[in-house]
C-alpha cells in the first residue's frame, strides 16, 4: 500500500550509509515510494525533504539534528529511529519537533505504518506516554497563561519588589537602593497598580516563605 501521499519525498540518515541505504530500498520496494539515503547529518540536505527519518546515533544530538531539519522546514515530518520509549524522551522529542519514532524492535512493517500515520498527521503513542505529552502540554498552556496575566516589572521594579515582600517601609526602601523616598513611593505604586494589589500588605504576604531570616529577626526585635 502507497504511503499518502502518493510519491511524497522521503529521506533516511543513518551515519552508517548502509543501513540508511538498506532501509531506503525496503520503502522503494514495498511501498514504490521515493526514498533517499544520506550518511551526513546535514540539516539543509534534510531539510529539502518532506518526510525525514533520523537511525539515532545519540539522543542529544539527535534532538540537535531535529531543531536543525525544523528551522530550517517547520512543516517538514520528522520520525526518529530507535529511541527508548520513556515518557521523557518522547516529551523531549515533542519539544524538539518530531512527528513520530520507532523503538530497536520496531518491524518494518510497522514502521512502515509510522511514516504513514506522521504524514497524515495520526501518530499514535501508548496510553502513558500520551498522558505525558497532554500534562506536558497543560503545563506549558498554564505557564503561557499565567505569564499573559502577570504585567512585566522592570529590573528595578522586582528588586523594589523584593524588598517591599520583606515588609520595608518606603524609606527602608529607598536607603536600600539609594534612591530618594519619594522615588521609592513612586516605585511602590506603579507595582501594586501592575500587579493589581490594593495594598503593601499583600506584597509583604506573598513574601513570607522566601523572607530572610536576619529580616524576620529584625522585625521580630523591633515588634518587641
Amino acid at each position: 500500500m502507497p504511503l499518502d501521499p502518493a510519491n511524497e519525498d522521503v529521506v533516511v540518515f543513518s551515519r552508517f550509509l548502509y543501513r540508511a541505504e538498506s532501509l531506503a530500498n525496503q520503502i522503494r520496494e514495498r511501498t514504490g515510494h521515493r526514498a533517499t539515503a544520506v550518511g551526513q547529518p546535514d540539516p539543509a540536505i534534510l531539510a529539502a525533504f518532506e518526510t525525514v527519518i533520523i537511525d539515532m546515533d545519540t539522543f542529544e544530538s539527535a534532538l540537535e539534528l531535529i531543531r536543525a531539519v525544523i528551522a530550517r522546514r517547520p512543516e517538514a515530518k520528522v520520525v526518529i529511529l530507535g529511541i527508548e520509549e520513556s515518557e521523557d524522551a518522547v516529551v523531549r522529542l515533542a519539544e524538539a519537533g518530531a512527528s513520530g519514532y520507532a523503538t530497536e524492535i520496531t518491524s518494518l512493517e510497522s514502521l512502515i505504518e509510522i511514516v504513514r500515520s506522521v504524514q497524515n498527521s495520526q501518530f499514535s503513542c501508548p496510553p502513558n506516554i500520551t498522558y505525558a505529552l497532554y500534562s506536558h502540554l497543560a503545563r506549558i498552556s498554564g505557564a503561557d497563561r499565567a505569564a499573559r496575566r502577570t504585567p512585566a516589572l522592570t529590573i528595578r521594579e522586582q528588586r523594589v519588589l523584593d524588598l517591599l515582600s520583606q515588609s520595608l517601609t518606603n524609606k527602608e526602601i529607598a536607603a536600600s537602593l539609594c534612591i530618594s523616598e519619594y522615588t521609592a513611593k513612586n516605585h511602590v505604586h506603579r507595582i501594586l497598580k501592575k500587579l493589581g494589589w490594593t495594598s503593601r500588605s499583600l506584597a509583604a504576604s506573598s513574601g513570607m516563605n522566601r523572607r530572610p531570616a536576619s529580616v524576620l529577626a529584625r522585625r521580630r526585635w523591633q515588634a518587641s
